[in-house]
């Protein structure tokens, strides 16, 4: 056309079924100095940034996110009934899912085991499933009566056979244990473990071992059958055993002990974990110290720390007696129970263990520590922030441990600067992300700055903290208050020691102060489902950040990449581990691929490795190290390839052994998937472009979709689709504003 669509000199391009795709009176998009017809082919083949996923994958649609994601019937049995009918015993039971509805189509008897007077015997050749209707079925076990006589339990494997085929899954299956005609083991200790503390980490689909899963609720009870019993003429090993030998990794009932490959995501020896209960926990506080119980953590004298040349120690196993020593009066060096063996160690997180407690994160649930209101005239932040402490208002300037928590005790150190124990960082949002950070050092992250005694002020026991503000254009930013108070040692009444009390967030409105309304409505993700597999053992890195996502989206955030660290070493996408020019570290990137980086996806599928490089360490997730090319291994101070000036660094592998199946999303979410906003929730870059890296309008973009999904989804025809209805990754004139101007 003669003239834009607007009336104004210039091109107004249409295809030939009339529709315009584009109004050129600005826009010179073959770049030879001048708008016209020839512009219109390059406006027809212009990307619009806009990702489709919603049209098929939104609830209600053929294939919704949703019903994709939903897992197989958590099974649920009771009304579990005995009987002796002749020669044979007949169990009678209801069969449902998680929300009470029948499950009608289960059809085999996979296994049937009964713990006779310490002995197993194996009923499944003898054992035929009837569903009565209704959910109810009748196992017959053909010529065991005569198991009736004795106090047994039984432990029952299920199926739904046609589902288990037509899906090619073995989770249409399920355990279920039960007691005829009572409880063997009523009169032994009380099992010292809850199903709770199971599902904390393993879920509500239950621990999947022996080719099944075990309902999680049922904690360790249906375990008993078989362990700590002779089985097929061997003594198999107690509870305690391998359950404390598979989450620290040492098989130590095997001859010689055998590693087991395990990523348990805290520390052993803080038993509360899993023994959660206040009984539960004061029996393993009391076991006695001996080779037979503390091998089962430890594995040997050699995994307790003490060498086969060691005098004393060195001479003993798992058959010693260690009451000689251990519990001796005469022998003050030599604990007699675990509580009192692990007393006072220093945990990775700088906290003290005490009664199998870590007691920063006992310490730390006792604080409410809160940004009450952001003030901000254009020159100044005043970020005024308060505590309590056990339910009362403590003065957050106190500078003495003795008199109360002390968050920031001033004074000055060998070098005469001032100590400032806390810090605040802050970024700012483009659509509800906070993805505008100010340093010039690192891709999308926050700039930061210490809290003083010089630059805080108290009254009545509240803090006011002023720093200059940044020059940035933006609409709301976040700050985070990050530090650990101090409290009175538990070790030690002389000494202080961490709390790890969850680092408290605002989000204030740049320029007016007070607060931002909730960023997309409020949290996507729960911070107590990540800690109620990562007890004290989140956020590690730098110390100064604890148990708080709010806290973890200001660093990892969708423009955060690691390219400047690789670009530190000298190393080029050809020369790197994954042979990426950067990778997005990321919330949603980073923990999608961690976590899936050793899951075996159906068809013996694996994503590929994870690589992150960072100042202090280059990690890597995958299934194997041999997946990782040209890898030098798991260590300290090892040569990073393809580094110009030949530099070394740590390098971390790790194969995570995720404890549950991945498509159950509110694992971690607050809800199931949801298409997210492409106006709130930003693209992630996956290439931060050129070394300035406060600019983001270099960045190689995915769409937020679109990495929501390939993160977990991350074979080629996963990412093809996913691209073919969004865009392959690319640079955008105006970064992500294209994108929400598209939307908009």
């Amino acid at each position: 056309g003669a003239d834009g669509a607007d009336g104004d000199d210039g091109v107004a391009c249409w295809d030939l079924n009339g529709n315009g795709v584009g109004d050129l009176d600005t826009e010179d998009l073959n770049n030879d100095g001048v708008v016209d017809v020839a512009d219109c082919s390059a406006a027809a083949a212009k990307v619009v940034p806009l990702e489709s996923c919603g049209v098929c994958h939104s609830d209600g649609s053929f294939a919704a996110a949703t019903d994709f994601h939903t897992l197989p019937p958590i099974e649920m049995v009771s009304n579990i009934a005995f009987a002796v009918v002749g020669l044979d015993l007949e169990v009678d039971f209801d069969l449902a899912d998680d929300a009470g509805a029948p499950l009608m189509t289960y059809d085999e008897v996979m296994r049937a085991y009964v713990n006779n007077e310490g002995a197993v015997t194996d009923y499944r050749d003898a054992a035929t499933m009837a569903h009565n209707g209704g959910g109810n079925y009748t196992i017959t076990i053909a010529g065991a009566a005569d198991e009736a006589l004795v106090d047994s339990r039984w432990v029952f494997r299920i199926r739904d056979s046609v589902a288990e085929a037509a899906t090619d899954s073995s989770r249409y299956r399920t355990y279920f244990y039960a007691d005829y005609p009572n409880n063997p083991f009523a009169a032994d200790d009380p099992l010292v473990v809850s199903g709770d503390a199971c599902q904390a980490c393993h879920g509500p689909e239950g621990i999947r071992v022996h080719g099944s899963n075990f309902i999680a609720s049922d904690g360790g009870e249906p375990c008993l059958v078989c362990h700590n019993a002779v089985f097929f003429g061997e003594l198999r090993p107690t509870l305690a055993q391998v359950v404390h030998g598979y989450h620290s990794g040492i098989a130590a009932w095997e001859d010689p002990p055998e590693e087991i490959e395990i990523t348990y995501p805290t520390e052993m020896n803080k038993c509360n974990v899993c023994h959660a209960e206040e009984a539960q926990l004061a029996a393993a506080n009391a076991a006695e110290v001996s080779g037979a119980f503390c091998f089962t953590c430890h594995g040997s004298m050699e995994g307790l720390g003490f060498a086969a040349t060691d005098p004393i120690h060195g001479l003993l196993d798992e058959t010693s007696d260690c009451g000689v020593c251990h519990g001796n009066p005469s022998v003050p060096t030599a604990p007699a129970t675990v509580a009192a063996m692990h007393n006072g160690h220093e945990l990775d997180n700088d906290g003290i263990l005490w009664d199998g407690v870590d007691t920063s994160v006992a310490e730390g649930a006792k604080f409410d520590w809160k940004i009450d209101n952001v003030a901000d005239d254009g020159e100044n932040l005043e970020v005024t922030w308060s505590a309590s402490y056990d339910g009362a208002p403590v003065n957050v300037c106190n500078d003495d441990v003795t008199a109360g928590p002390v968050f920031h005790d001033g004074g000055v150190d060998e070098n005469g600067d001032e100590i400032c124990r806390l810090r605040i960082y802050r970024s700012y949002a483009q659509g509800e992300d906070f993805i505008m950070g100010t340093s010039t050092r690192q891709a999308g992250q926050p700039g930061r700055a210490n809290v003083c005694v010089s630059n805080t002020d108290c009254v009545d026991g509240v803090a006011t903290t002023t720093i200059p503000v940044d020059a940035i254009d933006a609409e709301r930013g976040r700050v985070a208050l990050n530090g650990k108070p101090l409290v009175v040692s538990v070790a030690d009444p002389a000494e202080s020691m961490v709390a790890r009390a969850p680092t408290p967030t605002f989000d204030w409105l740049v320029g007016l102060g007070g607060p931002a309304p909730d960023r997309r409505g409020g949290l996507v993700v729960d911070t107590g489902k990540c800690v109620g597999c990562h007890v004290g053992s989140l956020y590690q890195h730098g110390g100064d950040r604890v148990d708080n996502v709010n806290t973890c989206l200001v660093c990892h955030n969708a423009a955060a990449n690691e390219k400047y660290a690789r670009l530190a070493y000298g190393v080029d996408a050809s020369e790197a581990y994954d042979g990426k020019a950067g990778e997005a570290f990321e919330m949603k990137t980073m923990i999608h691929r961690i976590h899936s980086a050793n899951y075996e996806f159906p068809g013996d599928r694996y994503n590929a490795p994870y690589l992150v490089y960072r100042g202090r360490g280059i990690y890597a997730f995958a299934r194997d190290e041999a997946d990782v090319p040209n890898w030098p291994g798991d260590g300290d101070d090892l040569p990073v390839f393809g580094s110009e000036a030949g530099d070394v660094q740590d390098h971390h592998f790790h194969a995570p052994t995720y404890p549950r199946s991945l498509e159950e999303c509110t694992a971690c979410h607050t809800a199931d998937p949801v298409i997210p906003d492409q106006t709130k929730a930003m693209a992630s870059t996956t290439d931060a472009g050129g070394t300035t890296w406060e600019n983001q309008l270099d960045d190689v973009l995915q769409g937020a979709a679109t990495t929501s999904c390939v993160t977990c989804h991350a074979d080629g025809a996963s990412k093809g689709h996913a691209f073919q209805n969004s865009w392959v990754p690319q640079v955008f004139p105006e970064g992500r504003q294209t994108i929400i101007d598209a939307v908009n």
